[in-house]
């Protein structure tokens, strides 16, 4: 069988479905993870830290660490949003992770 539990951008908790971004559509039932658990969960899945960032807000919103990229999580409107460069872009969990090892790349030709 195989196969990752975030195939797709999707998990299931119990009985729980998710949508797309690994979100439950019901957000009154407990067994559900929210966003912020979904990329806490992937962080670990990786072996990355996911820490927020204290003091540090991006229109509004906690910045985390994840990994080497600075991440911003709209639960409302359901989307991830990474600092790539000098800008904030959406992405998704496989993008932040692209965008974290190609952090840690550059980084480690840089000594």
């Amino acid at each position: 069988e195989g196969g990752s539990e975030f195939a797709n951008g999707a998990r299931r908790r119990g009985d729980a479905s998710f949508n797309a971004a690994g979100v439950d559509d019901d957000p009154v039932d407990p067994g559900v993870m929210s966003l912020r658990e979904a990329v806490e969960a992937f962080a670990q899945a990786n072996d990355l830290a996911f820490v927020p960032k204290p003091g540090r807000t991006y229109e509004g919103l906690q910045v985390y660490s994840f990994g080497g990229v600075s991440v911003a999580i709209d639960t409302a409107g359901e989307s991830l949003r990474a600092k790539v460069g000098d800008r904030w872009a959406p992405v998704s969990l496989d993008t932040l992770l692209k965008a974290h090892e190609e952090r840690a790349r550059a980084k480690s030709k840089t000594f």
